[in-house]
């Protein structure tokens, strides 16, 4: 690679790199607000009354940058009508003197069109006038250049334009609509045109005419410090400072300084052809070898532009390809990162399930155990009470013939029981103290306050 290619490759990559949208001024910090005046003599930060701050100059062109985002097809068609009192419209006017007043000078040029700007400066004998449309200010320069007035004769000039930049570097499907869209950013536009051949093809350069001249510096500038793309070709705007050149009337002879030895000496002899090997010849060819060499450097340079300008397409293709080719690798990176998550979040979540699964499977084996433990405890109740009942029911009885027995005594009728009754109740009071102590006839519990315990049971 040569060194041209390797600068042109720095100088690229530097300014890709380089953050186009800068961090924005804070301009409110520095203002003084109107407050109060405490007894410290300090002034408090608290505003008085409604303050709203006011953007600055970034903001507003990140704003108008945002707005023009998205596709450029189909622009609407520029405005071509000559605006009033445009940049082009303003006139040089030297060699005054110090007795022309304003309405001198108003009174010379009132009859071309209306004045909007007048300026004299006649320390430095000169001034600049703004007429109204680009045909009357041409009217008045060719009919008041050269003029006498009040002694001195007048220069007319079309004044420099300092609110015009040529842009260069513009792809071929850049249009006049493209170009004043894409540079409306930076301020009003007067007039936005691409240059084109004598074919009418692009040249790719283009010329941009602002109302005022900061709109002009603010482009040049920004546009220079980053890079400025007006479509998806990577080919950045290079911007330069531009004079348009609007008088095309030369140098005339009645603006010749005639009180010169140059002019005595070259106007002595007109126009000749020199003889071949005469003084004049010789150094005519070199003059002219001169020139040829120019040319052939200048060719040779304009080549070797070209020459990179192809390699850095063709490297900034490429760049791009690897580009998109890694961000693809990346979003399928990611897809993959994702997909392992979602997969280890669907585990756990099924893990959780499962969890949550056999946790209620345990709850319902164990209600199921406590409810089947109830119903036996339940069962088992019933059956001792069946048993009590029965035995109460024996033990009643037994009481009951003895009751009677004991009336019979009383009455001299005592029935003959025999020696079988003293048995059964010694058999009735043995099965009462077995279920007793086997736990099958709790009985109940009394309080009784002469005894040392609390409770005591007591059998039904």
């Amino acid at each position: 690679m040569s060194s041209v290619d390797g600068n042109l490759c720095e100088k690229v990559e530097s300014s890709t790199n380089e953050n186009f949208n800068n961090e924005s001024t804070n301009y409110s910090a520095g203002k003084r607000f109107p407050g109060r005046y405490n007894r410290n003599k300090k002034w408090n930060s608290r505003p008085v009354g409604n303050f709203k701050e006011d953007k600055g100059p970034n903001e507003k062109f990140r704003e108008k940058l945002e707005q023009l985002r998205g596709n450029t097809f189909d622009l609407p068609p520029v405005d071509l009508e000559e605006k009033k009192f445009s940049g082009r419209n303003r006139l040089y006017i030297g060699n005054i003197g110090n007795e022309i007043t304003e309405d001198d000078c108003k009174g010379l040029f009132s009859p071309y069109g209306e004045i909007n700007e007048l300026f004299l400066n006649k320390e430095k004998s000169f001034g600049f006038v703004r007429l109204d449309y680009y045909t009357n200010a041409l009217k008045a320069k060719r009919e008041l250049d050269g003029v006498l007035f009040k002694n001195r004769n007048l220069k007319i000039r079309f004044a420099p334009s300092t609110a015009t930049i040529k842009v260069k570097n513009l792809s071929l499907q850049v249009s006049n609509e493209l170009l004043h869209h894409g540079f409306r950013v930076f301020g009003e536009i007067e007039r936005a045109v691409i240059c084109v051949d004598e074919r009418g093809k692009p040249t790719g350069e283009g010329i941009v005419e602002f109302i005022r001249k900061g709109s002009a510096t603010y482009a040049l500038n920004t546009c220079r410090e980053g890079c400025y793309f007006l479509t998806a070709s990577l080919r950045p705007c290079i911007v330069e400072p531009f004079d348009i050149i609007t008088d095309n009337d030369g140098y005339p002879e009645k603006h010749m300084i005639k009180r010169n030895n140059e002019y005595n000496v070259e106007r002595e002899v007109g126009p000749t052809f020199a003889d071949p090997g005469t003084f004049k010849y010789e150094y005519g060819k070199k003059w002219k070898q001169l020139f040829d060499l120019f040319k052939e450097k200048e060719d040779a340079l304009k080549k070797q532009f070209l020459m990179e300008v192809e390699k850095l397409e063709a490297q900034l293709e490429y760049a791009k390809y690897e580009q998109e080719t890694e961000m693809l690798r990346e979003q399928l990176r990611y897809r993959e990162l994702d997909r392992e998550r979602q997969k280890r979040e669907w585990e756990m979540k099924e893990k959780h399930m499962e969890e949550q699964r056999r946790k209620i499977e345990e709850n319902i084996r164990m209600q199921q155990e406590e409810i089947e433990n109830s119903m036996r405890i339940q069962e088992e109740n019933i059956r001792m009470r069946q048993q009590e009942n029965k035995l109460f029911l024996q033990k009643h009885r037994y009481n009951q013939g003895f009751n009677n027995a004991d009336v019979d005594v009383d009455n001299n009728s005592l029935p003959d029981y025999g020696s079988s009754s003293k048995p059964l109740l010694e058999e009735f009071d043995q099965n009462i103290q077995t279920a007793v102590c086997n736990d099958q006839y709790p009985g109940y519990w009394v309080k009784n306050d002469a005894d040392k315990y609390q409770k005591k049971r007591r059998f039904m």
